[in-house]
C-alpha cells in the first residue's frame, strides 16, 4: 500500500497520464499513415511507440498505486513491458545500415529507454521486498517525472517541432524532417508553377 503522503501525487499523475495518452492518440490520428502505419518511416514508428509506452507506463503505475496492494508487482510488469518494447525498438532501428550519426542517435534513443526501464525494474524488486519503504517511493516519484519527460519530449519530436543544440542533433528524426521539408518545398514550387502555366 502506498504511504498516504503520496496519494495526492499519484492521483494527479494518473489524471495527467490519462490526458497525455489521449492527446497523443489525437496527434497520431491526424496523419496515421505518416506515423504508425506499416509504410511510415521506421524512425517515426519508433518515436510513436516509445512515447506511447512511456506515457502508458507512468499512467498505469500511478493508477495502480491508488489500489491498496503492493504496487511493486505492477511496476515489475510495466518495467518488463517497457524493456521488451525497448528490445523491439532496438531491433527495428539498428537492423538497417545508416550513417554513423544516425546510428548514434538511434543508440541514444534505445539506451535511454533501457536505463529508465531497467532502473524501474530494480525499484520494483525493492518495493516487492519492502513495500512501505519511503525512500523507494520518493525515488519512484522522481522516476515517474523522468518517464513523463521522455514521453513528452519524444511526442514533441514526433510532431516535428524545431529543436536547438545537442537535443536537436540527438533527434532521430532530424534527417527525416529535413528530407520531408525539402520535398514539401519542391511540391509547393511545382504546384505554383503548374498553376502559373495554366493561367
Amino acid at each position: 500500500m502506498v504511504p498516504p503522503q503520496f496519494a495526492n501525487f499519484f492521483i494527479a499523475s494518473a489524471s495527467a497520464g490519462a490526458a497525455l495518452v489521449g492527446l497523443l492518440f489525437v496527434a497520431v490520428s491526424i496523419a496515421p499513415e505518416r506515423i504508425v502505419m506499416a509504410n511510415a518511416p521506421v524512425e517515426r514508428r519508433a518515436m510513436a511507440a516509445s512515447s506511447f509506452t512511456a506515457l502508458l507506463n507512468a499512467f498505469f503505475i500511478s493508477l495502480g498505486a491508488l489500489i491498496p496492494w503492493n504496487v511493486g508487482l505492477l511496476i515489475l510488469i510495466m518495467s518488463v513491458f517497457g524493456l521488451s518494447n525497448s528490445i523491439f525498438l532496438a531491433w527495428n532501428l539498428l537492423k538497417e545500415r545508416q550513417s554513423w550519426q544516425n546510428v548514434l542517435r538511434r543508440i541514444v534513443l534505445v539506451l535511454a529507454s533501457f536505463v529508465i526501464y531497467g532502473y524501474e525494474l530494480y525499484l520494483a524488486i525493492l518495493l516487492l521486498y519492502e513495500p512501505h519503504n519511503l525512500g523507494s517511493f520518493y525515488t519512484l516519484t522522481g522516476l515517474l517525472f523522468t518517464v513523463y519527460g521522455i514521453g513528452l519530449v519524444r511526442a514533441w519530436q514526433l510532431l516535428g517541432a524545431r529543436r536547438y543544440g545537442l537535443l536537436r542533433w540527438l533527434d532521430p528524426l532530424i534527417e527525416l524532417n529535413g528530407t520531408m521539408s525539402i520535398t514539401k518545398d519542391e511540391e509547393s514550387r511545382t504546384s505554383s508553377k503548374t498553376a502559373h502555366d495554366e493561367n
